[in-house]
């Protein structure tokens, strides 16, 4: 594929007041990008008090207006569009508000793609965004083109803007995808999807047509990389104006699939072979995610010695099935990034031997029950904690021995004692980290260093 100019119309931003409403590294990046091209930025945060104190010092450097604590329909008067944060709900009052004035409201990346002229590579799905966003640039880059990579992780993508890229690979999520209308991806990947972040939508439906928005602005010579294993993602085949490629465990014509221990791909009347064992991931996801980079590296034309290259090399990100340590034949695994069932579900289908797991934290809603036969078969001992562990031990406590603990230091000391030679300890939560944890980034980190010590 040609590394086309991206065509979306540019905004005209000097003069116009523009409302960023949530101050965190996205709203920032977003207010230093507007004040740059001439806006009247006003940045708004919920928060106030001494954890606001970057975001107002930043303001004030852009000559920029504030308004920390409890919204107010008056943060809107002569605004002419609004950045919300993608940790802002749809349903926020001073969204409503903007939306019955009839002012225009667009998420930050919906902003850059009105800017960037950098072709992208946009992935979302419920689990293995990451991991495949990561191994998608790296495959880029070993292939030698220049590569911006970031979205939902590391750099906002507005900060890909005025960057010298040839591609650009970005994870994006559900938040993300809800106030897009020109975010026009050359290639658009779709992974999976299963019952996540039900605490912010009313259903699965309308979650996954939130992730669907990854392809609406897509044109016919674009690419759509699809899961066809997927029933929920294989559905939006026939809606989709791109070229669609797919990936899936079964052989297809053309796309990415498992035959006896290599990855196939299979496409423009050629076929070439990864073998698993030449993978520097382990998992069954991982093989998934590797098929999904596949058909996106081959999609922008990248040649199968780079790719296996990159495979080869790529190790996987942090708290996603990330080794600790072993100690007396017991080996400890971090997978702070399962915070939800489907990922709990691959985690746990990921080893043969005994489990012991460590799980709970905030129940982000929908049911554990798709977790069961998976515990029944391979979890020695189930350790709970957080907010969801009541919820949990009703769902799971009876299908193998359950205990409820304070806290994560407890849940390790647990763990260890119940694990015999052979084992596996993982942390695979299920759930938000945000009863006892900033994130998921610092669980798995505590995790680590109380692994470390024993």
């Amino acid at each position: 594929m040609e590394p086309a100019t991206n065509e979306q119309p540019v905004m005209e931003l000097q003069g116009k007041k523009i409302l960023v409403l949530g101050l965190a590294r996205t709203g920032l990046a977003v207010a230093r990008f507007l004040a740059r091209r001439g806006a009247r930025v006003v940045g708004a945060d919920a928060r106030a008090g001494d954890a606001m104190g970057q975001a107002r010092n930043e303001l004030s450097r852009l000559s920029a207006a504030c308004h920390l604590g409890p919204e107010e329909a008056v943060w809107l008067d002569g605004v002419e569009a609004v950045v919300p944060s993608p940790g802002v709900p749809r349903e926020n009052p001073l969204l409503a508000e903007a939306a019955r004035r009839g002012i225009e409201v667009l998420s930050e990346i919906e902003l850059a793609a009105r800017f960037n002229r950098t072709p992208m590579v946009a992935i979302t799905g419920t689990n293995g965004k990451t991991t495949t966003t990561r191994l998608v640039a790296a495959v880029l880059e070993a292939a030698g083109l220049r590569v911006f990579a970031g979205g939902n992780i590391g750099q906002p993508l507005i900060e890909c803007v005025a960057g010298n890229w040839d591609w650009g690979v970005v994870e994006v999520s559900s938040f993300q995808l809800e106030w897009v209308r020109d975010f026009r991806p050359r290639v658009a990947l779709c992974l999976n999807l299963s019952e996540d972040h039900l605490d912010r939508y009313d259903g699965l439906a309308s979650y996954g047509a939130a992730k669907a928005r990854i392809f609406a602005a897509q044109h016919p010579d674009d690419v759509a990389v699809l899961n066809r294993d997927d029933p929920w993602v294989w559905a939006l085949r026939p809606r989709l104006d791109a070229r669609t490629v797919s990936f899936g465990w079964s052989e297809v014509e053309e796309g990415a699939f498992v035959a006896g221990d290599a990855i196939v791909w299979r496409g423009d009347g050629a076929e070439e072979r990864f073998p698993l064992r030449d993978l520097g991931l382990r998992g069954v996801h991982n093989v998934e995610n590797v098929m999904a980079a596949v058909c996106a590296a081959k999609a922008v034309g990248v040649q199968g010695r780079h790719i296996r290259t990159a495979a080869r090399q790529f190790r996987g990100i942090e708290h996603r099935l990330e080794l600790v340590r072993e100690l007396d034949g017991v080996r400890y695994f971090n997978d702070s990034k399962g915070t939800n069932v489907g990922a709990v579900q691959k985690s746990l289908a990921s080893f043969d031997g005994p489990i012991v797991l460590i799980a709970g934290g905030v129940h982000k809603g929908g049911s554990y029950r798709n977790l069961e036969p998976l515990v029944r078969e391979r979890v020695r001992k189930l350790v709970l904690l957080g907010e969801a562990a009541g919820i949990m031990k009703e769902s799971l406590g009876a299908l193998t021995d359950t205990s409820v603990v304070a806290d994560l230091a407890e849940a390790v000391r647990q763990a260890r004692a119940a694990a015999h030679a052979g084992d596996v300890v993982l942390l695979s939560p299920a759930c938000s980290s945000f009863d006892m944890f900033e994130n998921y980034g610092e669980r798995g980190r505590a995790f680590k260093e109380l692994v470390q010590a024993l």
